[in-house]
C-alpha cells in the first residue's frame, strides 16, 4: 500500500528566491528588445530598493490590505506574488478578469485611484519580439505602479529601439504609437 503524497505549500523564502531569479532574467538585455532588458526600468528599482514585494494569500487578507502596506512602504511600485493555495489555483484564473477587478478596486479607493495594475500570468501565452516574457514567471504576478510613472516610462521607451522588433500586431496590443 502506497502513502499518498501531500504537496506542502512553499515557504516564503523559496517563493521570493524563485521570483528573484525571474526578476533577474527580466533585467538582462536582449537583442529582441533593442539590446535593452525585457523590463528596462526594473534593475534601477531593485538597486534603489524602490520595489515593494509581497506575497498575497487572498484567504488571509484583502488586496487593499496589501496596497495599504505598499503605500506605507514609500516604494515606487509593487510586485504582488500570487502562489496557488488550497482556495485558489491561478492557472484557472483569467488574467483579464482579475486585472479588470483589481483596476476597478484601485479606482474605487481614494487612496489608490492613481495606481494602475498589470497582471503577468505564466499560464497564458504571451510573446513579444519572439520572446515569451511571462512563461518563466514562477507565479501569477501583479504589478502596481502610479499611472503617470507608467506613462512616462512608456514615452521614454518610444525614444529607444526597444519596440523595433515588435510586430505591428504586438505594437497595437501594447498601444505603441
Amino acid at each position: 500500500m502506497s502513502i499518498p503524497t501531500i504537496k506542502m505549500p512553499e515557504d516564503k523564502t523559496t517563493i521570493i528566491n524563485k521570483v528573484s531569479e525571474y526578476l533577474h532574467w527580466l533585467t538582462i538585455p536582449k537583442q529582441e528588445f533593442g539590446n535593452l532588458p525585457p523590463c528596462p526600468f526594473l534593475d534601477k528599482e531593485l538597486r534603489d530598493d524602490k520595489l515593494y514585494i509581497d506575497i498575497w494569500y487572498p484567504h488571509e487578507c484583502s488586496f487593499i490590505n496589501i496596497m495599504e502596506s505598499f503605500l506605507l512602504s514609500n516604494k515606487n511600485s509593487a510586485l504582488i506574488i500570487c502562489p496557488n493555495t488550497h482556495t485558489i489555483n491561478y492557472s484557472e484564473v483569467s488574467r483579464r478578469d482579475i486585472q479588470s477587478k483589481i483596476t476597478q478596486l484601485l479606482r474605487d479607493n481614494p487612496h489608490t485611484e492613481y495606481l494602475k495594475s498589470m497582471i503577468f500570468s505564466p499560464y497564458e501565452p504571451f510573446e513579444v519580439a519572439g520572446v515569451s516574457t511571462r512563461s518563466g514567471a514562477p507565479y501569477f504576478l501583479i504589478n502596481v505602479a502610479p499611472t503617470k510613472q507608467l506613462g512616462k516610462s512608456h514615452k521614454d521607451l518610444l525614444k529607444t529601439s526597444y519596440f523595433d522588433n515588435f510586430s505591428d500586431e504586438e505594437r497595437k496590443r501594447l498601444n505603441v504609437k
